[in-house]
């Protein structure tokens, strides 16, 4: 089994346990997104970070409604990023909603709420 180290701006690194059946099935995966032939393109997202990625689309849609916010932008917004981080985390864990849950820093049971909300399969 390889090792992972893992950053983030908000906690230390910690070492997560990655198998290469689990890195080849979220290869596949990547490779299957509607952008992930085009080289050119991938090559200049990927100069950017998440955040600014982010940003720039959150500022995309609030031009697209106009003056026209939505009542619950944040829950939105929120859904539509939370949705595709719990199907990585849980392909790249295999499935395993314990260990998906503490790479989340979530309890297993709000792991489980946040699948049925959003439909996501494990």
């Amino acid at each position: 089994m390889e090792m992972q180290t893992v950053t983030s701006s908000m906690s230390p690194a910690k070492v997560i346990p990655t198998t290469s059946r689990v890195e080849a099935d979220s290869s596949r995966y990547a490779s299957s997104l509607p952008f992930a032939t085009d080289g050119e393109f991938t090559g200049k997202l990927d100069s950017f970070s998440l955040e600014a990625v982010v940003e720039h689309k959150i500022s995309k849609f609030l031009d697209q409604v106009g003056g026209m916010y939505p009542e619950d932008l944040h829950s939105l917004i929120l859904g539509k990023v939370e949705k595709p981080l719990l199907a990585q985390i849980l392909r790249r864990t295999g499935g395993n909603q314990v260990h998906a849950s503490r790479i989340l820093g979530i309890n297993r049971n709000t792991l489980r709420k946040k699948m049925k909300m959003h439909s996501v399969k494990a």
